[in-house]
């Protein structure tokens, strides 16, 4: 198979080639287990059944535990947040198959109580969906996450085992009014969080996202699928249970690829950008050693005569100078070994923006003289605090805007804006007049270890700055984006989630 078979969709260009044919090659398995489960059904259904729910119901577990235990790598919210979810889905949905007709493992044998189970399970997978998007930006406890969908389905359980639900199938009559339209309910359930995951699939792996599509389409197959059947043992529920396993196979492959595959591929590029970084920097680290042990040498010999010559005066402004440099790219190396070990810790506190802003331009006073820039801070009245660790607040200000002041010309404009979007999301957007980055440059830009060339390597800098701004607003569950021009200037833009 060649990539010139992979439909050229917007999300699917997004994936890398190899990853495309991998990800259509993925379908092969549900569809070799579809075709077997049917010619099983033929035989026997309640054995076609049990091997179907078993099938989703392992699914469910693994992508949990895919999800639970990689998220220290993936940081995917929006995925963990799912997988959470859908634990527990499995979880009912044994106790669906447990209580299936026929298998004689419960102490009932009719139809009614497993029908009663799938319908509240389905309800609160179709709802997971739809909620999953707006969580996608929260980064909220992982335990107490688990523990609440937890919560929900024991709740939902002791409702049907209670005898209080309300009846889903009759024997001989076939499915209820109520079962049929719970269905329909859930499908434009389905549909609103297919509406709602599109809109907001940048927050959405891309990797993940037609998987993600794919699994609710089919999902809707199968609540359609369960809205006609009278007989348990009949062919459309057949048919629902095939479209389920393709709709569950679909969010594993979500979950598998972004928490798995993009996070390897991610290190390995990591890691040769992080030789090349090494590489490059050990010029970098030398020049300024090597001039801090010169100039002090020749003042520790009194070459000029002693230390009262004037000639030492430019010699102790080299050293500070030299060593300012070197403390910098030194605490840029301390502060990213921080962030990718998982030891940076925040201390959130209520913050003025404004104040913050203010007080990281003052501290590039000099430079900014020295350039003669016109700065301006601007801030809405609507923000007047932000909950945030207020050194890290400080050293996300002090990249961009040492970035800005860097790369802007002389004469130029440099703009630091706070913001309040409608839903309350506080924006910080750091502006200027610089030469701007092409286009074909900004993905690589804000990545660990990477320069882009000639604009870093002609300013002097690690490349670092972006990349702990980035990650340092991920802490805060925040997003960083970059907008640049050539010849126009650059825009960063950092969304924090809204507070309460």
């Amino acid at each position: 198979m060649t990539d010139s078979t992979v439909p050229a969709s917007p999300a699917l260009r997004s994936i890398p080639a190899s990853l495309r044919v991998t990800a259509l090659q993925t379908w092969y398995f549900p569809a070799a287990l579809s075709v077997f489960l049917v010619a099983v059904a033929q035989f026997n259904f309640l054995v076609f059944h049990t091997l179907a729910e078993l099938f989703a119901i392992i699914v469910c577990f693994i992508l949990f535990a895919l999800a639970w235990y990689t998220h220290r790598f993936s940081r995917d919210h929006f995925l963990l947040y799912l997988a959470c979810g859908m634990f527990w889905i499995g979880a009912l949905d044994l106790a669906h198959t447990l209580s299936y007709k026929g298998m004689g493992l419960l102490p009932v044998n009719e139809a009614n109580t497993a029908t009663q189970i799938w319908l509240v399970t389905r309800y609160l997978q179709a709802l997971l969906l739809l909620t999953a998007p707006l969580m996608a930006s929260r980064n909220t406890d992982k335990m107490m996450l688990f523990l609440v969908f937890g919560l929900i389905a024991a709740l939902t359980m002791l409702w049907v085992a209670s005898g209080h639900f309300p009846d889903a199938f009759v024997e001989s009559q076939g499915l209820t009014a109520l079962k049929i339209w719970s269905e329909y309910v859930i499908m434009a359930i389905l549909a609103g969080a297919l509406t709602l995951i599109w809109k907001r699939r940048a927050a959405v792996a891309a990797d993940a996202l037609p998987f993600l599509l794919v699994a609710i389409v089919f999902a809707i197959g199968t609540e359609l699928a369960f809205t006609l059947y009278i007989d348990v043992y009949g062919f459309s529920n057949l048919v629902g249970h095939i479209l389920k396993l393709f709709s569950f196979w679909a969010i594993f492959q979500a979950v598998a690829v972004a928490s798995l595959i993009r996070p390897y591929q991610a290190l390995d590029a990591s890691n040769r950008a992080k030789d090349d970084f090494l590489a490059s920097m050990s010029h970098d680290l030398r020049t300024p050693l090597n001039s801090i042990l010169g100039f002090s040498d020749m003042m520790r010999s009194q070459m000029f005569g002693p230390l009262g010559h004037a000639k030492y005066e430019d010699y102790i402004g080299n050293i500070h100078a030299s060593g300012t440099h070197l403390l910098g790219l030194v605490n840029d190396i301390l502060d990213l070994s921080k962030l990718e070990s998982g030891q940076y810790e925040l201390n959130r506190q209520d913050l003025n923006p404004r104040a913050l802003a203010e007080e990281v331009v003052r501290s590039f006073a000099p430079a900014i003289a020295a350039k003669d820039m016109d700065v301006n801070v601007a801030c809405d009245a609507e923000v007047r605090q932000l909950s945030a660790d207020e050194r890290a607040m400080v050293q996300l200000l002090n990249n961009l805007v040492s970035n800005a002041v860097k790369f802007t010309p002389d004469n130029g404009k440099i703009s630091i804006a706070w913001s309040k979007r409608s839903d309350g999301a506080a924006i910080l957007q750091v502006s200027d007049t610089g030469p701007g980055i092409p286009a074909s440059q900004l993905k690589r830009l804000g990545k660990p270890y990477v320069q882009i060339d000639p604009y870093v390597a002609q300013k002097g800098g690690t490349g670092l700055g972006l990349f702990i701004a980035r990650r340092i607003a991920e802490l805060h569950g925040a997003k960083l984006r970059i907008n640049s021009k050539p010849g126009v200037g650059t825009t960063v833009t950092v969304i924090f989630p809204p507070q309460v």
